[in-house]
């Protein structure tokens, strides 16, 4: 017998054609939202660099027919959980490792782990629950949430986290949210992903006259330093203090700098979204400013010294916020490169404090509309989101921090050489993307306006409304169809 009796009293309901066909044509509309990669050219342009790590929290593109085979679970195993992963690559290696983990500790459960790419457009898995075929787990963005909710694709895990006692005292402000919408939980986040620690190229500092130990707690202070490190040969751009035009993509990029300059890109009470928030135009302004004092974004010839390592590594750049893999190749491949570390560096009187940029990305776990096994799917979820075990379990195999506050491996992390930076972030960042039932579409948005105003196409100002304009036009056209 279910330990919640009344949990599902449409679990295992197919969802209507009509349903159905609103869900996988989300896949089509969700499409605008690109794995983040550092690229050295124009914003929006067709000639960027190829992608060298993806960030923490996008899943990484796999490579050409390297589709990740089926993992099955051991046979002679009471119950199988199927979870369609999004993870290709290192992290569905870590997965599987993870799902032997449990199932060390589970003798009764077994993990099939089924590759199924995609943020907002994951057509695998929502035809699978429109199909009445549902995976009992399946991975998501946190900003995915509202929209995946309204298409009645994800079940309602309140009761769950009523039974568990949890509160939002047991988890980082922004992962908690993140679980919720409209006051009801439908995924739990295991990982938290910090964005971004702010790094600076201790030897460059010194070649230029700056003090190594110290850097920069302003925009100003950015900006005062870059001038000492830009460098211009011949047209072209050979040493450059920051590239803030194009922290892993021009969307986070915006979102970074817009919260560190004081800036909001939704407004809870208006329910609208607030590009063209003045703080965030300034903080665009800024941006290109910046990239127009360089010659512009298509003269930056600072490029890596090949296609595994991020460009902050070739030691032409003098700052940069980093996610974890990149910290660590670069530590690794250039061990003789001395690099400082600190939180963002932020913008009054919109930010009070360094570190006003900081955002959570992360994933998160849900249990699909349908599922055979909603009880002992939740059993995992809760183990390797908020136990002891299952967090120190999931960071020694994927490799991702936990959300849940109180995992003992915290510590861990926090002292560890490499994401001790990125648990100072974990510990003080009070923003994610925001999860709006458009999120994807708002997401790619951003993206291409900051596009348009880096190259000059637009204004800053009027390159947020715009992208304003079409995310509420959006938002408009997706609720009146779900209502």
């Amino acid at each position: 017998m279910s330990r919640y009796p009344d949990r599902y009293p449409y679990g295992r309901k197919k969802l209507s054609r009509r349903q159905a066909l609103k869900a996988i044509a989300l896949g089509a509309a969700g499409a605008t939202l690109a794995a983040c990669g550092v690229t050295t050219g124009s914003p929006g342009s067709a000639n960027k660099t190829p992608a060298t790590t993806p960030a923490a929290s996008q899943a990484p593109p796999p490579a050409a027919n390297a589709t990740p085979a089926v993992r099955e679970a051991p046979k002679g195993r009471k119950i199988v959980l199927e979870l369609y992963s999004v993870f290709a690559g290192n992290e569905h290696q870590g997965w599987i490792k993870l799902a032997e983990r449990y199932e060390q500790v589970q003798s009764d459960v077994g993990i099939k782990i089924t590759y199924s790419p995609g943020h907002q457009d994951n057509p695998k898995l929502l035809t699978s629950i429109a199909g009445g075929a549902a995976p009992d787990l399946a991975h998501l963005t946190p900003f995915s949430t509202p929209q995946w909710a309204l298409l009645g694709v994800m079940t309602d895990l309140t009761e769950y986290v009523k039974q568990e006692g949890w509160t939002e005292d047991d988890w980082f402000p922004p992962a908690w949210n993140d679980m919720q919408w409209e006051g009801k939980f439908y995924q739990v986040q295991w990982d938290a992903d910090p964005n971004f620690p702010f790094f600076w190229n201790q030897n460059l500092f010194e070649e230029v006259g700056l003090d190594p130990d110290k850097g920069p707690q302003t925009i100003d202070e950015v900006d005062e330093y870059s001038k000492k490190i830009n460098t211009i040969r011949n047209g072209k751009v050979v040493r450059i203090g920051m590239i803030p035009w194009d922290v892993y993509g021009p969307e986070n990029s915006l979102f970074t700098w817009g919260w560190a300059f004081g800036g909001e890109f939704w407004d809870p009470d208006k329910q609208e979204v607030t590009p063209d928030n003045d703080y965030v135009v300034k903080a665009l302004e800024w941006m290109v400013r910046y990239a127009k004092s360089v010659g512009g974004p298509d003269k930056l010839s600072v490029t890596p010294p090949n296609l595994q390592l991020h460009p902050f590594g070739s030691g032409n750049i003098g700052m940069y916020p980093l996610v974890v893999p990149n910290y660590r190749d670069i530590r690794n491949a250039k061990p003789d490169m001395k690099i400082g570390h600190g939180l963002l560096p932020y913008e009054p009187p919109g930010a009070k404090q360094p570190g006003a940029g900081a955002w959570f990305g992360g994933w998160g776990l849900f249990i699909p509309k349908g599922a055979k096994n909603p009880d002992a799917a939740w059993e995992f979820i809760k183990w390797v989101s908020a136990t002891p075990e299952g967090t120190k379990a999931q960071w020694e195999t994927v490799g991702f921090p936990p959300a849940w506050k109180k995992a003992p491996v915290l510590e861990e992390i926090k002292n560890d050489p490499i994401m001790g930076p990125y648990y100072n972030v974990l510990i003080s960042a009070k923003h994610s993307r925001p999860a709006i039932p458009v999120g994807a579409y708002y997401f790619g948005q951003i993206g291409e306006q900051v596009g348009e105003a880096i190259n000059g196409k637009k204004t800053p100002l009027a390159a947020m409304r715009t992208a304003k304009e079409n995310t509420m036009k959006e938002m408009q056209r997706f609720m009146k169809q779900n209502a």
